[in-house]
């Protein structure tokens, strides 16, 4: 009798796979499709405005998968078939352009950025809507249209940069993938680039829950000079010609760490199959900067490179929010009153039991007043106040974490779930 309910379930198993395998190839076909827009406005105001669309030879993300059940980011791209409007794909990320909004210059100067999102390449003409949430989480669609592949104008990829093989865990539609670009490192640099990109592979297999998951991960590197060395700094009048044209200085905050060419950006990643894109800069000056389902940038040298690539890379890959309330950040009101925020390691208490509630021990006050290091219920799980920028009204899981401290390798229960939830989506 056990024989047969194992086999059963084997045969189940099968089946939903099978399922999913053929809902990829009844509406898609084995290639990428990349909308490359500009997002452009203020705090007030935006649209979108497609400039072109790219054609990659291989569609490297999940298969089995295509509708993302997280929805963690500020935009939502639908794919429909356009004969039935049945739902095929769809993904949520977020951008720079978000951030800047709430800032003090988004408030009047209008900002023109790339973006660009990619999608399985449809077979037959579909219905493609974005949609973007503000912080209130008010949707505005911003373009809905429809493509037709046979009539579609696009730009091949091309294959420039030699890939380096950094940790093999599946093949691509069975893991998530991770690509390490540099920035800022001229060929004379080429030792440094080489040994780096090994160092920050070991930086993330060594973090749980990448070790732990090491068979559903894949790490690569793009091997790709820049025409001189380091990384444009604004505030100290240092300005350097890259091949990411990354910078400081982000939306008038010194320390975030950003990339201005994101069109560029994807076209040197297409050399290798990528769902989350790691950039690493040849700087020796603290900074970084993570945000959802978009990039990562990390700094290679200095004191706490190991903690910034983790900890940039749980905004990336698990869409987490920072839980530190004390240092200076450029955005106002990113997280208001009376809404609760999408980031899964943050509450404002309006839908906690959305959140982690259930990870919360019967008998704990909410909120939970902090303990010092050494308390016996110092690791708990519990609803502490301060988080998002603010020490008041926003509220998060534990008193450390990587999200919140300089601490490498300590995400708390709450965030460690998380990432383990995104990698068996891409591991699937």
């Amino acid at each position: 009798m056990r024989k047969n309910i194992v086999a059963l379930l084997i045969l189940l198993m099968f089946g939903i796979t099978y399922a999913h395998a053929q809902h990829f190839n009844d509406y898609f076909v084995d290639k990428t499709l990349r909308i490359n827009y500009l997002h452009i406005g203020n705090k007030n105001v935006e649209q979108l405005q497609i400039d072109h669309f790219t054609l990659v030879n291989h569609w490297n993300g999940t298969r089995s998968q295509l509708l993302e059940p997280y929805h963690y980011g500020d935009i939502l791209i639908e794919v429909l078939d356009n004969a039935s409007q049945k739902l095929i794909y769809s993904r949520s990320y977020s951008c720079l352009f978000t951030e800047y909004r709430t800032t003090e210059r988004g408030e009047t100067e209008i900002a023109r950025m790339e973006e660009c999102v990619n999608m399985p390449m449809p077979k037959n003409p579909v219905r493609v809507r974005l949609t973007s949430f503000d912080r209130y989480r008010k949707a505005t669609v911003l373009k809905d249209t429809v493509l037709d592949p046979a009539n579609l104008p696009v730009q091949n990829a091309k294959k420039e940069y030699a890939v380096m093989n950094l940790h093999k865990g599946n093949s691509p539609p069975k893991a998530i993938d991770i690509l390490f670009i540099p920035d800022g490192y001229a060929k004379s640099d080429a030792k440094t680039l080489r040994y780096d990109m090994k160092r920050f592979a070991k930086y993330v297999m060594k973090c749980t829950p990448y070790k732990e998951n090491r068979r559903h991960v894949n790490i690569r590197a793009i091997r790709g000079f820049s025409e001189q060395s380091g990384i444009t700094q604004p505030q100290n009048n240092f300005y350097v010609n890259t091949l990411l044209n990354c910078t400081y200085n982000a939306i008038d905050l010194d320390r975030y760490l950003m990339c201005m060419g994101v069109w560029n950006l994807h076209e040197v990643a297409d050399d290798a199959p990528y769902d989350a894109i790691i950039i690493i800069c040849n700087s020796e000056k603290y900074g970084g900067g993570g945000i959802y389902n978009f990039y990562c940038t990390v700094y290679n040298h200095g004191e706490y490179p190991d903690y910034v690539v983790v900890h940039e890379m749980g905004h990336l890959i698990g869409g987490l929010a920072d839980e530190y309330y004390t240092s200076e950040v450029s955005v106002q009101d990113f997280y208001p009153a009376g809404v609760e925020p999408t980031e899964p390691n943050l509450t404002t208490l309006v839908d906690f039991d959305s959140k982690w509630k259930d990870k919360v021990e019967s008998g704990t006050p909410v909120p939970t007043p902090p303990v010092s290091k050494g308390h016996p219920d110092y690791d708990r799980v519990g609803v502490y106040e301060g988080g998002g920028y603010v020490a008041k009204g926003v509220y998060r899981p534990s008193l450390h974490c990587t999200m919140n401290s300089i601490i490498y390798n300590d995400f708390c229960p709450v965030c460690r779930e998380t990432l383990e939830k995104v990698i068996e989506y891409y591991s699937r």
